[in-house]
């Protein structure tokens, strides 16, 4: 290459660079959590239409105020009064609910009135409302905490809330508990979920690519001990970065909670073709070569081995693409443009670079390539005298992750991402501990008969029925239904006596209550609970974060109780977000093994159309399955579950983990063209290839290991398994591989 021509490259790619910093400065981070609904599915396309007919499940903010001597006190709920009023008053709120505003509905002989559930004004009272309270089982765990010591406000903020109004309305909310300062405060709900994803996802991009960054910086100098080693490789990968961030923004891509991991996966992986190419290069050099024929024995040889590293790195990407998740989908589209991008500009400039630079000094020999040399070597003979224990150890190793695979579990909880540390954590745990829990419960009911009503006495004690066994055994709290709202009418007119929160005997007793339902200001009410064409209801609540893999075990229980009940008047569905967010990891599991074949049969055939040989394709994949196998393995045992975030390792790991195994069988393919023996071509390529593929390795494990300061639950784990599985294919590159090969040639040979 010349140098006008060198030189025009490097300023073409400063030009595109400069560009592409620009924009990428431009990118905004955002974190939907609808958008990790699985697209195309007839469960979200019914509950998009559920919520059209009443609301949506998650728009909701629980705000647990209290104090550490109990909440009977005239300070704490004048406190606690003027603090609702002031949230009713606040933007993007539609309705509060809280005990200080709440108003009892009491039917009596002198007429119908309402008393409030809580004589803020009135200490003396305070006994007696304790006492109406304690016995009333629709408020405690609910609005009051069994202790007393707090009690629980409900917030209905705008529905389908924008980011824009869900940041401010955050900001008024903390603004409102600084203002008051309770002495025990926590609050949950989506608003805050976001605010709080979108603070560490912000931190970690900037901390991860850091740690990459001088990890990288620290084995590159180790093991090139020059400036030149360590600046050529870092300006390559990023220049590549930057251009991958200008095409996100170019096509309207934001950083999410899964495209923060961009940057540093880009860093470490793109750092591999790098490595490579300088490493052959010096090689090179030191064999004596002029400057420019190293260049080109370095690219013609290399290139090709990098090219196809780089397909099967991007092919692993892009089968996460098969999954119906926008953010993993995304995540796996531009995760593949950038190592693409990687490659082009490592192709590209590099050589260009080579061109420009005076190549580094380099004696013909050197205490540190006699130290690599005399390992690796000793590693190959050592390889290949243990082939039989080295093999049988992979077996044993093989037969015990299958026990292991065969106790995974496919589970996720809402906020799993989350440290036990965290303080949105902390406050999730308590509204398990003291109140209902926060995860949605959403159950729709329709009618079989069109001509019946919901609130017929025989369809209400069916109702009652499904309600009791939600309460019972689904464990879901805090439920509204017609079932609720005909017990608290049956209470009101019963002079508000507890006892009477519960379902008329009979349907005498009953015709009181289906006359008030007729009432217009109750009808305005009920279109929360039931649909304006009377076709439709709900049961709607929250329950315990159990699991996706135990909420499965309920619904499957519930569809047992149901169909014995029989029921010749209802039928009903289970919907809801959290409902969908469970469905994912199902999708996951499957597109995880679809993934894995589609990523397995593709390199196959590349690695086939580079050796001309079915064996060999197979040959390629023997030492980058087992680890997966492995992992897979470790994995259950461990009891990491399989979900949204460890799905993914899979895919990720095994098209990052052949490149090694490409890079080794590349150089055993040109050794044999140059018509060496089979044991000298697999002998030369274990020592030529040996230090970049450890160094590689030793990098890549580098870069995800940055991960596992991480505070989200899932970047950790997919910072901790894939840097396990990458050091689990180097040693099988390092001590499997080359037994397999020396398979393929007899022992005269």
């Amino acid at each position: 290459m010349s140098k006008k021509i060198a030189l025009f490259i490097v300023i073409l790619i400063v030009l595109f660079t400069s560009i592409a910093a620009f924009l990428s400065t431009k990118l905004e981070f955002d974190y939907n959590f609808e958008n990790f609904f699985p697209k195309n599915d007839a469960d979200l396309d019914y509950f998009l239409e559920y919520r059209q007919v009443f609301e949506n499940d998650n728009d909701y903010i629980l705000i647990a105020i209290g104090d550490e001597n109990g909440i009977f006190s005239t300070d704490f709920l004048q406190k606690a009064a003027a603090f609702t009023e002031e949230l009713e008053n606040t933007n993007h709120v539609v309705s509060v609910l809280s005990p200080t505003n709440i108003q009892q509905p009491i039917v009596t002989a002198f007429g119908y009135m309402e008393i409030p559930l809580l004589h803020i004004n009135e200490p003396e009272k305070y006994a007696n409302d304790s006492i109406r309270i304690s016995k009333s089982k629709e408020y405690i765990n609910t609005l009051f905490a069994p202790d007393f010591k707090s009690i629980c406000i409900v917030v209905n903020n705008t529905q389908i809330i924008t980011k824009k109004a869900s940041d401010e309305l955050y900001y008024d909310i903390e603004a409102l508990l600084q203002k008051y300062n309770f002495s025990i405060t926590h609050y949950a709900g989506k608003i805050r979920g976001q605010k709080a994803y979108l603070t560490i996802m912000k931190q970690e991009l900037i901390l991860f690519l850091s740690i990459s960054l001088g990890l990288v910086i620290l084995f590159l100098a180790l093991s090139f001990r020059s400036l030149f080693g360590v600046i050529v490789p870092v300006i390559t990968v990023l220049i590549a970065i930057i251009i991958t961030l200008g095409i996100m923004k170019i096509t309207g891509k934001y950083l999410d909670l899964m495209t923060t991991l961009l940057p540093t996966i880009l860093f470490v992986v793109g750092m591999s073709d790098a490595v490579h190419i300088l490493n052959r290069y010096i090689e090179e050099l030191r064999n004596g070569l002029p400057k420019l024929e190293a260049i080109k024995i370095t690219f013609k040889e290399v290139g090709w081995a990098t090219f196809l590293t780089s397909i099967t790195t991007a092919v692993g990407f892009l089968t996460l693409m098969a999954i119906r998740i926008v953010p993993v989908k995304e995540f796996g589209l531009y995760s593949a443009i950038g190592v693409i991008v990687a490659f082009f500009v490592a192709i590209t400039l590099l050589p260009a670079l080579l061109s420009l630079i005076k190549p580094p000094r380099i004696s013909a020999r050197n205490e540190i390539f006699f130290f690599w040399n005399k390992w690796l070597h000793k590693l190959f003979v050592f390889t290949l005298k243990k082939s039989k224990w080295i093999v049988g150890i992979y077996i044993l190793l093989i037969a015990s992750s299958f026990v292991g695979i065969s106790i995974l579990k496919i589970d996720y909880r809402l906020l799993e991402d989350l440290s036990e540390k965290n303080p949105l954590q902390q406050d999730f745990r308590f509204f398990e501990n003291s109140y209902s829990g926060i995860r949605p419960f959403e159950m729709a009911v329709s009618l079989k008969d069109t001509s019946l009503s919901f609130f017929d006495y025989e369809v209400i004690k069916e109702l009652d029925q499904v309600e009791n066994y939600l309460y019972n055994h689904y464990k879901a709290r805090f439920l509204a239904s017609p079932v609720a709202v005909v017990k608290s009418l049956n209470k009101a007119l019963n002079n508000g006596n507890s006892n009477f929160y519960r379902i008329p005997k009979n349907e005498k007793e009953y015709q009181k209550i289906k006359k008030a339902l007729k009432k217009p200001r109750l009808q305005q009410q009920l279109t929360s609970i039931v649909s304006k064409k009377k076709n439709m209801a709900r049961f709607t609540g929250k329950m315990d974060d159990v699991g996706s893999y135990k909420v499965a075990q309920l619904n499957a229980d519930f569809e047992v109780f149901f169909n014995t009940l029989n029921s010749p008047f209802i039928d009903y569905r289970m919907t809801g977000t959290a409902l969908l967010v469970d469905k994912n990891n199902g999708f996951l599991a499957i597109n995880m093994v679809v993934g894995l074949g589609v990523a397995f049969l593709l390199i196959a055939l590349l690695m086939g159309f580079l050796f001309k040989s079915i064996k060999m394709a197979f040959v390629s994949l023997i030492p980058n399955v087992i680890p997966l196998l492995l992992i897979a393995g470790i994995m259950g045992f461990s009891g990491t579950n399989i979900n949204m975030s460890t799905s993914i390792i899979f895919t990720i790991a095994f098209g990052i983990a052949v490149d090694d195994s490409i890079h080794f069988l590349s150089k055993y393919k040109i050794q044999l063209t140059k018509r060496s023996s089979p044991f000298f071509a697999l002998r030369r390529s274990f020592l030529s290839t040996g230090k970049a593929i450890i160094l590689t390795s030793l990098i890549l494990c580098g870069g995800f290991l940055s991960l596992i300061f991480s505070d989200f639950k899932s970047t950790f784990l997919i910072g901790v398994y894939i840097t396990l599985t990458l050091l689990l294919a180097v040693i099988s590159d390092l001590l499997l591989l080359p037994i397999l090969l020396s398979k393929q040639y007899n022992k005269k040979n």
